[in-house]
């Protein structure tokens, strides 16, 4: 499990904690605000969509613990105030980043960039020689993102892995 204090990011005005049994209310309303728009486009009903959300929030929060038991859940704040998650497995020679997502208001802003400089950092201190993470081949964005940060992309083909060498 990774300690919160191993990730200090740059700007002062943003921190990682534990999440905790009461932020579930918040971790539903970021996964629902990042995957409605993918199924609005279906033309759902409201409460058929709500429903849908529901489903998938719940089988993505039960395959992540299946998957990645050893994750570290962190609240992303800023100001004080929930405006992410990090989904981290921190093992002795690889980091992988399971998760990130922050919510609409908070992106664009270097917040995500500061978090994962900071946990390719962090990585780096605790002696680990790459932080790994996998992404939609769709995710066009998020793949431009991560490359800026140094994370080339070492294989997959509806998910790409890619990998941060930190021994270089």
């Amino acid at each position: 499990m990774i300690a919160p204090a191993l990730i200090v990011p740059r700007d002062p005005e943003t921190r990682v904690r534990l999440a905790a049994p009461a932020d579930e209310p918040f971790l539903r309303n970021l996964h629902n605000g990042a995957r409605a728009a993918e199924f609005a486009a279906a033309g759902l009903p409201p409460a058929t969509l709500d429903m849908l959300l529901e489903q998938q929030y719940r089988a993505q929060t039960l395959g992540y613990a299946a998957q990645f038991p050893d994750a570290g859940s962190l609240i992303i704040l800023h100001r004080d105030e929930p405006v992410g998650r990090v989904l981290l497995v921190a093992g002795e020679h690889r980091w992988h980043l399971v998760d990130i997502a922050l919510l609409p208001s908070a992106r664009g802003r270097g917040i995500g960039t500061d978090v994962i400089e900071t946990i390719a950092r962090a990585a780096t201190e605790a002696g680990a020689h790459k932080v790994t993470l996998s992404v939609l081949f769709s995710n066009a964005g998020a793949r431009q993102l991560y490359g800026r940060l140094g994370f080339a992309e070492t294989g997959g083909d509806v998910h790409v892995t890619m990998t941060k060498r930190l021994d270089a």
